[in-house]
């Protein structure tokens, strides 16, 4: 995103295109509408594929006019004008953003922030963002407000390999143009291949990767190879081509939307038109495009198109993450003219004075110093904020865990409702406990998970705990053993987990099967298979409900086919241990899609698919276990749990969340009636995790979710007790 420099061609040797400045204004305010909300520009997000066509187009010109004065390219010289156009504006930006995070973001997303912003300024702030993209965890973290850095890191690593091989392909020949056509098309024709490919295989690294986005650069270098034939176009077929390029762009950024797999064949849209209207821009006539695209307004917006990229997205989402909020639609149209005032000041005082070396010379040896030494000291001093940040979120290391588990049982105790843990399907309403069970309230099974609101006590504040479990500075790498040694399958993978838990000679088997939400209870289950003795077989996979049904995944942006390979898989596998007990868990969080695999099922068509799906799955599981129990899910959280407790350590009764928005009683009579209707147990987690309202953040030293809907280990293993007496009362009625 930073072609807004580099001279091009209206005769395509030299000279300068202003339409080329409006066109960069049309890609900048796409982005703005996109990133401000604004109705109906869902798609503005392609502003980005028009910067890469322009960023291809007039480096590959750029290029190729030094070959042609001087026989040969001078990489230090290009990588010294790279770094004074691209460094100082970008240094300053990930600089202010850091200090502004840490200044006004809860303290335990500022590391993350830190994070990004090292990663930016070394270059490879997309293959960060596409990690953190394809982990499901990671994933659903707050939008960085430096996510959009991640464009910078493909064309700073495109501004690395490209002048390098066009130099290696044209040294000492004289068909320069012919060898650089030849190594864009290899290229280009290979890359889009890929981005075809891995946009429906893994959509994420598709969306971030060079090697998937090299394709549009490599149209934008096509341009500039055959400049010579495109400015012998007539004047009016050139207006026409580049009046439709310009439409086509303007309708991507109307008729697409995140729902739609990115870049694959929908980049065609915005890139082809910004190619023709590039293409038609060598002829100016009196009624093409560029007359009005070289305005003053769009040429202003073109020349700080840069700055306005780099300010835009923190300054819109800095404000709206301190207020924990959404902000109205005139706030953010304030932002927008704040982001353009500190844009068009950066681009004046920083950007031109250091572009054109009037601050630092143009010596090369010196710039290219400056510039490795500027990079290194924004990733030191943002790990410096990061790493002091997440120091100071360190809780006080206690080992007493059982009387901090002690504490938890008296407390769930004291404020048991009448709402049960065991829900015993095939007995009558009213059913007492069987032998050995507890007499525990939070444990005693009756007809339904009926309880709501005005049943429990209300919720104490307070301080969060100093030995509280785990640390809020833990919590965000507080995953389940699983998770750590690969046993948890990841969502692009179909393969079931061969590992066992436990005591692996056991004649007593014991499965967990779910998605992330059965993992959440890994700890307490992994707990009770060592204390009495159980091999355990863990089988759960991210995002993947057990209902047999067809599920939508909005990173892959198409139907989760992994996730039917994956269950049939797990069911073979089942099948093959004839297990002692089956545990069933599952987010209630999950889109389901038609037999179509595209249309998206809501409300009552959801929950019948829901429905026939459990009842598919519980008839392949019941035959082949003595005892199938499906665990309710459980409640969710307002809040990113240790985010907030971070921002409010003395009141951690501001993170809970109101009995309704965290319960869905509904949701929870669905599953205990599939499991009644199933033959299967079902156990209501509810009386554990929310047993006063609001439902609380922290129950005595624990913390209950290490996000919005994933609980802790520390807690999830406390919950063993419990979750035995459950287990105990519905196997002793069978």
């Amino acid at each position: 995103m930073t072609a807004s420099d580099v001279p091009s061609a209206a005769d395509p040797r030299d000279g300068f295109r202003a339409d080329l400045e409006g066109l960069r204004a049309v890609a900048v305010v796409l982005v703005l509408l996109y990133h401000a909300s604004v109705p109906g520009f869902a798609g503005g997000y392609v502003g980005v594929d028009v910067f890469f066509v322009l960023s291809g187009f007039l480096i590959t010109g750029l290029l190729l006019r030094e070959v042609r004065r001087t026989g040969t390219i001078s990489l230090p010289n290009f990588y010294a004008r790279r770094a004074r156009r691209i460094l100082p504006a970008s240094a300053l930006v990930l600089l202010v953003t850091v200090v502004g995070s840490a200044l006004l973001l809860p303290p335990l997303r500022v590391p993350d922030v830190a994070g990004d912003a090292a990663a930016a300024a070394l270059y490879v702030s997309n293959m960060r963002f596409a990690l953190q993209a394809t982990d499901y965890l990671q994933a659903q973290m707050a939008p960085s407000p430096l996510l959009h850095f991640w464009s910078l890191g493909v064309e700073e690593q495109f501004y690395v390999f490209w002048p390098a091989l066009v130099l290696l392909i044209v040294r000492g020949r004289t068909d320069a143009g012919r060898r650089v056509a030849i190594a864009a098309g290899l290229i280009s024709a290979v890359s889009f291949g890929l981005a075809l490919w891995l946009t429906e295989a893994n959509a994420p690294w598709a969306f971030f990767s060079l090697p998937t986005r090299a394709w549009e650069l490599g149209l934008g270098a096509f341009l500039a190879i055959g400049g010579t034939q495109l400015a012998r176009i007539p004047a009016r077929p050139a207006a026409v081509a580049a009046w439709v390029g310009l439409a086509m762009v303007g309708i991507s950024g109307v008729v697409l939307s995140t729902d739609t797999p990115f870049p694959g064949t929908a980049a065609l849209l915005p890139t082809v038109g910004s190619a023709l209207v590039i293409a038609g821009g060598f002829r100016q006539g009196l009624f093409a495009p560029g007359r009005w695209l070289s305005l003053a307004i769009p040429r202003f917006l073109g020349r700080i198109s840069y700055s306005l990229y780099l300010w835009h997205w923190p300054v819109l989402v800095l404000p709206a993450a301190a207020l924990g909020s959404r902000l109205p639609w005139w706030a953010r149209g304030a932002l927008v003219l704040v982001a353009i005032g500190l844009s068009a000041a950066t681009q004046r005082w920083v950007e031109n004075p250091l572009r054109h070396g009037r601050a630092i010379g143009t010596l090369p040896r010196r710039n290219l110093a400056m510039a490795g030494a500027l990079s290194l000291v924004v990733a030191a001093v943002s790990l410096g904020i990061g790493t002091t940040t997440a120091g100071a979120l360190q809780g006080k290391v206690t080992t007493n865990v059982a009387a901090d588990e002690r504490q938890l049982e008296e407390i769930l105790a004291g404020l048991a409702s009448p709402s049960p843990g065991a829900v015993d399907s095939t007995a009558s309403p009213g059913a007492t406990p069987g032998p050995g069970a507890s007499a525990n309230p939070a444990t005693s099974p009756t007809p339904g998970p009926t309880a709501g609101p005005a049943s429990l006590p209300a919720t104490r504040g307070g301080p969060v705990p100093p030995g509280l479990r785990p640390s809020i500075g833990e919590a965000r790498t507080d995953y389940p053993l699983p998770y750590d040694d690969g046993c948890h399958v990841k969502q692009e993978d179909t393969e079931v987990g061969s590992c066992t838990y436990g005591n692996p000679s056991s004649s007593t088997t014991v499965v967990l099967m779910g998605d992330s939400h059965a993992l959440s209870w890994f700890p307490a289950v992994n707990r009770l298979a060592t204390e009495l003795g159980w091999r355990l077989v863990d089988l759960t996979k991210s995002a993947c409900a057990l209902a047999d049904i067809s599920q939508w995944n909005a990173n892959f942006k198409r139907a989760y086919t992994e996730c039917d390979t994956w269950r049939e898989n797990a069911y073979r596998r089942v099948e093959a241990e004839r297990p002692a007990l089956i545990l069933i868990a599952n987010s209630r969080m999950f889109t389901a899609v038609g037999p179509d695999g595209s249309t998206i099922l809501a409300g009552a068509a959801r929950t019948e698919a829901w429905r026939e799906g459990m009842a598919k799955t519980l008839a392949r599981l019941t035959p082949v276990a003595d005892h199938v129990v499906i665990i309710g899910d459980t409640p969710r959280s307002a809040y990113d749990v240790p985010v907030c407790l971070s921002d409010h350590p003395d009141d951690s009764l501001a993170c809970a969340t109101p009995f309704n928005k965290s319960v869905n009683l509904t949701w929870l009579a669905e599953e205990a009636s599939a499991a009644k209707r199933g033959g299967a147990g079902f156990v209501n987690p509810t009386p554990w995790v929310c047993p006063s309202v609001p439902c609380p953040a922290v129950i005595g030293n624990f913390m209950v979710f290490r996000d919005e809907h994933h609980l802790t280990t520390p807690f999830s293993a406390a919950l063993a007790p419990f979750l035995g007496d459950a287990l105990q009362v519905l196997t002793a009625k069978r």
